[in-house]
């Protein structure tokens, strides 16, 4: 792992050259022929129709899910590392923000942590992410009040820190940690302020899943990715690594460090999908424009890739990814992390051009050009 990581590290410190050398042959992750299906429509709806939970897709048998989930927005800087609560989270998205640099958005519902941070401040993107899941949105502030208007549109929940108010008694919860200095000293006692929010609805299903992870569509219809590198930016890339033993992928550093948890935990998803909006700028902040829109997307499970495409148009509705002869994509039961790398089309401060992917299949590295 080491070696693919540094020398990711070093593709990406040589950005323009490579993606000038990829630009007239951009790449597609190459499908295996469909399996012949031998399922009857009975026993595949019969399959599909469970009751699951929102975020992660595991079955519930005779079990319900209530309360709200928590997204919460998390430094993602070397300074802001190592994070604290993120190893838990049921789904995170990576998304480009000013400087080249990524943030998280974290949801919690399995599991809520007692404490999560370096908490940072919200990006008109996130009001795309989060109006399906509902819930409750905790961010440190916001860029300017446009960006703060558009969030308030999506008519959630909001805990913002640069907005004390007796109305909104999650605020409370937020203190100044002493692991780091300002501004990545911020955190917030996510379990404390769920106790004031259990009212509030479950969130809706944001994927569709197969219980057994060989019956996901990567697994069936895809190539081997053993390794994946999303590359953002010259400053920022998502490396991962195909675990069998735990059957998921391991999240590492560009110089082949694994990406921990503070708590020690490596950081890992059983599904990672990389979307690929464009991203603009709105008041000088990268925005990725994905309500409304639908791009190419890749998405890798059991060690294994697809390439399809998302769509967001149906608007508060949770994305939908596809692929083949517009076929639903299925993802194994699990953590999802959710890569939103740069198209093409982007045109923002941030970048000088969209961003790629590098992934190893079968010992061979294939660059996908977005």
């Amino acid at each position: 792992m080491k070696s693919f990581a540094l020398r990711s590290l070093a593709i990406i410190g040589s950005l323009s050259l490579l993606l000038s050398a990829c630009s007239s042959q951009a790449l597609e992750v190459e499908q295996a022929p469909p399996p012949v299906v031998e399922e009857t429509e009975e026993e595949q709806a019969a399959a599909l129709d469970v009751p699951r939970h929102p975020l992660t897709g595991f079955e519930l048998g005779t079990n319900t899910v209530s309360g709200p989930s928590l997204a919460i927005k998390i430094d993602n800087t070397g300074p802001g590392r190592p994070q604290v609560g993120i190893s838990a989270a049921d789904l995170v998205f990576e998304e480009l923000v000013e400087g080249g640099v990524t943030r998280y958005l974290a949801v919690y519902h399995t599991a809520i942590p007692d404490e999560v941070g370096p908490v940072r401040s919200g990006r008109p993107q996130d009001a795309d992410l989060v109006v399906s899941l509902g819930g409750v949105f905790i961010f440190s502030g916001v860029g300017n009040q446009n960006v703060r208007d558009i969030i308030r549109q999506t008519g959630l929940t909001l805990v913002e820190h640069d907005r004390p108010s007796d109305s909104q008694p999650g605020w409370k919860s937020f203190f100044r940690s002493t692991r780091k200095s300002a501004p990545l000293n911020l955190h917030i006692r996510a379990s404390e302020l769920l106790e004031n929010y259990t009212s509030l609805d479950a969130p809706q299903q944001q994927f569709e899943y197969r219980t057994n992870p060989a019956e996901s569509s990567a697994f069936v219809d895809g190539v081997d990715a053993e390794s994946i590198n999303v590359v953002f930016s010259s400053l920022a890339a998502s490396v991962w690594e195909w675990d069998a033993a735990s059957g998921t992928y391991l999240k590492f550093l560009t110089n082949g460090s694994p990406d921990n948890d503070a708590n020690g935990t490596q950081i890992s998803a059983t599904n990672v999908v990389i979307l690929t909006p464009n991203y603009f700028d709105i008041e000088a902040l990268p925005s990725a424009n994905v309500a409304g829109t639908g791009e190419a997307a890749y998405i890798a499970t059991g060690g294994k890739m697809i390439s399809g495409s998302f769509d967001a148009t149906e608007l508060g509705a949770p994305l939908k990814l596809t692929y083949g002869d517009n076929q639903p994509v299925y993802l194994a039961p699990g953590k999802t992390f959710v890569l939103l790398g740069p198209g093409a089309g982007s045109q923002t401060t941030a970048i000088s051009r969209g961003g790629f992917m590098i992934y190893r299949s079968n010992g061979e590295e294939v660059i996908v050009t977005f």
